[in-house]
C-alpha cells in the first residue's frame, strides 16, 4: 500500500469568481456486470475510522491523454480521461458503511496570461460499479452528478488549483466509479500544464482520506 500524502499547494491569489456554466453533455449511469478485480491500482491511502473500520480509497486504469485544442487557443489545454475511483472499506462494520466519494484534479501551471483560468467538463459516461471482488452487489451510489468547472481568479503564478469535478454518496464495503472519455479543457495557462486527478472517500461521521494519481503533462 502507497501512502501518498497531500503536496504543498499554491493556491494563487484572489477569490474564485461566480460559477454559471452549464453542462453540455448528460450523465449515463449503469451498473457494471463484473467487478474491477483486473483493474491496475495507480495509487491508494487509508485512514481508520473510530468504529475501527479501515477506509482505503484507491485510483485505478489512469490514462490522461492532452490533445490539441479543438478551439485552436495556444492558451488552451484539452485532455481526456479514461480511468476508475473507487473505495473499500473493511473492519467490524465495514458493511454498514455509509460516505462520500469525490473526485477532482489539480491543476498546476507555470503563469496566466490575464490572473484568470478558466476549466470545463464535459462527461459522457459515467459507470457505476457495485460489485466487488466476490461478484456480490457492495455498493450503493446515489446522486453521481459533475460539479462544472468555472472562472477562477488564481493569479499570474506559478501556481495551483483543486478542481473538483464530480461526487456522489454511497454505501456499503466497497464500489468503484469508471470515468469514460471525461472531457476536461483548461484556458489561460502559459507554459507546460499539469494535471494530477486525486479521489477523496469521506464516512457519514467525517473522516476523510485522499489519494493521488499520476501526472499527466502537457
Amino acid at each position: 500500500m502507497t501512502d501518498i500524502r497531500t503536496p504543498r499547494r499554491n493556491r494563487g491569489l484572489g477569490t474564485a469568481r461566480a460559477l454559471a456554466l452549464a453542462s453540455v453533455a448528460a450523465v449515463g449511469l449503469a451498473v457494471a456486470t463484473s467487478g474491477s478485480a483486473s483493474a491496475v491500482v495507480d495509487s491508494q491511502n487509508s485512514v481508520v475510522d473510530h468504529d475501527g473500520n479501515t477506509i482505503a480509497a484507491i485510483i485505478s486504469d489512469t490514462h490522461i491523454n492532452f490533445v490539441p485544442p479543438l478551439d485552436g487557443n495556444p492558451l488552451t489545454r484539452e485532455f481526456f480521461h479514461n480511468g476508475r475511483a473507487g473505495y473499500k472499506v473493511t473492519g467490524p462494520k465495514a458493511d454498514s458503511w455509509s460516505g462520500k466519494v469525490a473526485i477532482g484534479y489539480q491543476i498546476g501551471y507555470p503563469a496566466t496570461l490575464s490572473g484568470h483560468i478558466t476549466v470545463n467538463y464535459q462527461t459522457p459516461q459515467l459507470e457505476v460499479d457495485i460489485v466487488g471482488n466476490t461478484g456480490v452487489p457492495t455498493a450503493d451510489f446515489t446522486n453521481i452528478l459533475p460539479t462544472i468547472g468555472g472562472d477562477l481568479s488564481v493569479g499570474f503564478g506559478p501556481g495551483i488549483v483543486d478542481v473538483p469535478a464530480t461526487s456522489g454518496s454511497t454505501s456499503g464495503a466497497e464500489g468503484d466509479i469508471a470515468l469514460s472519455a471525461f472531457h476536461g479543457t483548461v484556458t489561460g495557462v502559459l507554459g507546460p500544464t499539469n494535471i494530477r486527478p486525486y479521489v477523496t472517500v469521506t464516512s457519514g461521521a467525517g473522516d476523510s482520506v485522499t489519494t493521488y494519481g499520476p501526472i499527466a503533462t502537457n
